[in-house]
């Protein structure tokens, strides 16, 4: 099975992509599923779920007060700014996993410390080993080896905020029915990318919001939140 492992919908703060507009570029791909992390959210998530032809992974992607810090299979939101610790204790709660999107990756702001990875690594159930939108190739490869010296599975992900980018790297997997089968199955899973994202497309993410927000003033609150957390 082919899954792209991080996508953000318009229910994130910096994402503008419907989700109809995502269950087309699904298709497009030929993927057979998603998982969803938005911004502290997970109502798109649960919204997809509901009618998408594929399967569709509810997932958030939690601004911690130690960085970002992922959930997969849950079914609550998790609110953000809560310690690294909180944050996977109420994760493990809902019996859902611990993903660590873009661990090491440079010039992605919001990203979690390695230092605090350090001190949660034996509470960490997956790790994000290729992201698309991280440009530099090197902090990927760094991710895997990281993630092999603890024995954390590794997951691929376009991390895609637009319907062009779903689809540029994606986790093939086993077929898997539960959370646990999808735990087990990682072990065995193999990573696939085609390309990196431009990094101009993380910033047009940016720019796109303007007439959203309204201000610039409103758009400086935005960048000021995504750079919140200590790199």
């Amino acid at each position: 099975m082919r899954f792209d492992l991080h996508v953000h919908t318009c229910y994130s703060y910096d994402c503008l992509l419907s989700l109809e507009a995502l269950a087309v570029a699904v298709r497009r791909e030929k993927l057979d599923g998603v998982a969803v992390l938005d911004h502290d959210q997970i109502e798109g998530a649960l919204r997809l779920r509901e009618w998408a032809p594929f399967k569709v992974i509810v997932g958030e992607e939690i601004g911690t007060a130690d960085g970002g810090i992922g959930a997969l299979f849950i079914e609550q939101r998790i609110p953000p700014h809560l310690s690294a610790e909180e944050t996977i204790s109420r994760i493990h709660e809902q019996n859902g996993l611990v993903f660590i999107p873009h661990p090491l990756s440079r010039l992605v702001p919001g990203r979690i410390a390695e230092r605090k990875l350090l001190e949660i690594i034996d509470r960490v159930d997956l790790i994000e080993g290729y992201n698309a939108r991280a440009p530099v190739l090197a902090d990927d490869l760094r991710a895997q080896e990281f993630a092999a010296r603890y024995g954390i599975p590794v997951a691929a992900g376009s991390d895609a905020h637009f319907a062009r980018e779903v689809g540029r790297a994606w986790t093939e997997i086993d077929g898997f029915e539960t959370r646990q089968e999808f735990q087990q199955q990682l072990h065995h899973a193999r990573l696939h990318y085609t390309r990196k994202t431009p990094y101009a497309v993380p910033l047009a993410t940016v720019l796109v919001m303007i007439p959203a927000l309204g201000s610039l003033r409103a758009l400086k609150r935005l960048w000021q939140r995504a750079l919140r957390q200590p790199g």
